[in-house]
């Protein structure tokens, strides 16, 4: 009967502690931790696991992806930037892709580029509809070079394999999914980063051949949008962007103090000032957390976040070989 005692006292202390925790860092006055964890738990943006945060934690107000912000559409301006892309990308005959190193004070990061934007290909697991794929595997399938993490997923019976793409998708001119309203980010047949909202409609028009869905759009001809820090915290990170020459500029960030208390990762405004920084006039933000990788020639570039290394998802932006 004692023993009993003592495992029952255990058991509701360990659930006293779990409450107290959870109300004091969501509810109680410390609002950088808060935005931390947030981070963690809502960078991927895969609704299953988001729900319970929103329901338990925070209020609707507070959960709301603020940084999620329409972009406005402005045509006349998208055709005077997708003109000299294209003016560049007429004589461009660099088949090279670098890698170079950032660090800041609370990550660093891999920056991939990519010269020539119409080797950027999206990827599907291959298994769409029960379990992902992680980057490496993508890459091999594909015969390609190299690789990034891409859009928004969902776990087929909360196994953490992301089986199922969401929101649109396009692959070699053909929509795989659509549906959704977070952003889109993909590339026209001519090589050109498109980021924001459209309708299915609006990407045939644009020829838009090879697109996934998420977000926020960090940089729009070639201003920030960005307010604060973005509203979710430090974390692992994945972007994309383009250069007014055509340059792919693919970003992966650290975090979570894999290397130490000060690497929690990059904010939203991080990435956006990164980007800004490497010529960016187009550039989103990707799947990250956990999910956050890079690979080229066969090797992981990065390190991830998961005690148990590459994740698996279900779409991403991978590089062909030349033409």
């Amino acid at each position: 009967m004692k023993f009993l005692k003592i495992i029952g006292y255990i058991f509701l202390s360990v659930i006293y502690a779990w409450v107290s925790s959870v109300i004091l860092v969501f509810h109680g006055p410390f609002d950088s931790l808060k935005s931390y964890v947030i981070g963690i738990f809502s960078t991927s943006m895969h609704p299953q696991y988001l729900a319970p945060l929103s329901m338990w934690t925070v209020s609707a107000e507070e959960n709301k992806p603020s940084m999620m912000v329409e972009v406005e559409k402005d045509l006349n301006k998208d055709k005077e930037i997708y003109k000299n892309i294209k003016s560049h990308l007429e004589n461009n005959t660099d088949d090279s892709i670098t890698i170079e190193n950032f660090k800041d004070k609370t990550y660093s990061a891999k920056i991939m580029l990519v010269p020539d934007p119409t080797r950027i290909r999206v990827a599907v697991t291959k298994y769409k509809g029960d379990v992902g794929q992680t980057v490496s595997e993508m890459v091999e399938d594909y015969k390609a070079i190299a690789g990034i993490n891409g859009g928004m997923f969902q776990d087929v019976g909360y196994r953490g394999t992301g089986g199922v793409p969401l929101g649109t998708t396009i692959q070699n001119g053909q929509f795989v999914t659509t549906g959704g309203t977070s952003p889109i980010v993909g590339f026209t047949r001519d090589g050109i980063l498109l980021v924001g909202t459209y309708t299915d409609k609006e990407l045939v028009e644009r020829d838009v051949t090879e697109a996934l869905s998420f977000g926020p759009v960090l940089v729009k001809d070639g201003k920030g949008l960005v307010k604060g820090d973005g509203g979710w915290g430090a974390a692992p990170r994945t972007a994309i962007g383009q250069r007014e020459d055509g340059t792919v500029i693919m970003i992966v960030t650290d975090g979570r103090m894999i290397h130490g208390a000060n690497n929690l990762g990059a904010t939203m405004k991080d990435l956006m000032h990164l980007m800004l920084k490497y010529g960016a006039v187009n550039a989103a933000n990707l799947d990250g957390g956990s999910s956050a990788t890079m690979v080229k020639d066969g090797m992981l570039i990065n390190e991830p976040s998961d005690v148990l290394g590459e994740r698996k998802i279900a779409t991403s932006f991978i590089v062909m070989p030349q033409e």
